[in-house]
């Protein structure tokens, strides 16, 4: 079972960009091995922990099935909540059969790699203007390049204490700066905002015991790498940057929401309006449409957003649809992990240290990629979410078992 959990995990990430649906491989096969355990019926022991993030996850799935019955909304709403319930046996697989530390690293630096050579075809050669890989959109595919380098990085602590370090400790930094250009690439502002965020979380963590020359010298690195990412010829960041500056002008000064950031701050002014009128248990998939083009008939709102079926935000999306109830659950699924592997990042051994940093980035990433966009709207959005956690947080309790 630790080899098949090892090569599921593996594939997990290293298909995710590179080959459609790919991200589906890897959890379709854990979720599918973990039918073992009703007849294996290995020893867990589990801890409150593992029980805290257990139900977290059922919390979000129960909270979002319960909204769904009460509104009406469709049955294929089920579909994104769903992903969290099935996360949970595929926890107790994990944690009584925790994968290879190897295949978890390699499959992040792969995965990066190979979805980044991909998205460069298609913007080199096949002249793509905004390259998504093997993904649907742009958007998600430079929100989950940058997740796996960000997260690959995390390793980089693991791969010192291994034999061939300088071949792991290249293979991390490379699928790192891989998944920085795929995001770069693929215009997706929303993944650039992450950037300084988790540079931060790095230089801190790693000048740990360093004293303050260490981490003055990682920040100097991380803007350099901004300034470097900015100046390079062709690249897209100027170009983006000065499109977002322009938008936002042209919304403040006219209303003009034909723009991409003016269609979104409209979205939100009126998702931000519609939740007040019910404010604990929202309006749901279809209140919140129905309003919308109520809305637009009455000159209250621009029709060119009334087709949307969310609020490309995730805490406003939950808030219209599932009230401050729905609110909650969402920022439990975030806050609740993110705690629990920050406390690992301060009290576990060093072995366990990288797992419990990668979820912490995993957490942060999600936190600040809901601001400008519903990620957890899509499969891609919401597997790469919950699967990455339990994974992370099996081996985070390996490494505390075995240190």
């Amino acid at each position: 079972m630790l080899g098949l959990t090892s090569v599921c995990v593996f594939l997990f990430s290293a298909l995710a960009l590179a080959v459609t649906s790919g991200y589906s491989l890897g959890a379709l096969v854990l979720l599918l091995a973990s039918m073992c355990l009703v007849w294996k019926r290995p020893r867990l022991n589990l801890q409150r922990r593992d029980y805290l993030l257990l139900g977290t996850l059922l919390l979000y799935f129960g909270i979002f099935t319960a909204n769904m019955l009460y509104h009406g909304d469709p049955a294929r709403e089920l579909d994104m909540p769903l992903r969290a319930l099935l996360a949970m046996p595929v926890l107790l697989l994990l944690i009584a059969y925790p994968p290879r530390p190897a295949a978890w690293w390699s499959g992040l630096a792969i995965g990066a790699i190979s979805g980044a050579a991909l998205a460069s075809w298609q913007f080199l050669v096949l002249e793509m203007y905004r390259p998504q890989a093997a993904t649907s959109n742009a958007i998600h595919y430079g929100n989950v390049s940058m997740l796996l380098g960000m997260l690959a990085l995390c390793g980089l602590g693991w791969a010192r204490e291994q034999n061939h370090r300088l071949a792991w400790s290249l293979l991390l930094v490379a699928g790192g700066l891989a998944g920085i250009l795929g995001s770069v690439i693929s215009g997706s502002r929303s993944g650039w905002l992450v950037l300084p965020a988790c540079g931060c979380l790095f230089a801190c963590h790693y000048s740990k015991g360093r004293g303050a020359r260490y981490l003055a010298a990682l920040l100097g690195a991380l803007l350099a790498a901004f300034v470097l990412a900015y100046t390079l010829p062709n690249s897209r960041v100027p170009q983006r940057v000065a499109v977002a500056v322009n938008d936002i002008k042209q919304f403040q000064d006219s209303d003009n929401v034909t723009t991409s950031i003016g269609q979104r701050m409209e979205m939100w002014r009126t998702a931000w309006a519609l939740s007040s009128e019910h404010l604990w248990l929202g309006m749901g998939r279809n209140g919140y449409l129905a309003a919308k083009q109520e809305m637009a008939d009455e000159g209250k709102m621009d029709k060119i957003i009334k087709d949307y079926t969310n609020a490309h935000n995730d805490y406003l999306d939950a808030l219209v649809k599932r009230g401050i109830i729905g609110a909650m659950a969402l920022l439990a699924l975030f806050l609740v992990p993110l705690t629990l592997f920050a406390r690992g990042v301060r009290h576990s051994a060093a072995a366990a240290q990288p797992y419990a940093l990668a979820g912490v980035i995993l957490c942060s990433c999600y936190m600040i990629f809901g601001l400008t966009t519903s990620s957890l709207t899509l499969n891609i959005g919401i597997i790469m979410l919950v699967f990455p956690m339990v994974i992370l947080w099996a081996m985070l309790r390996r490494q505390e078992q075995t240190a």
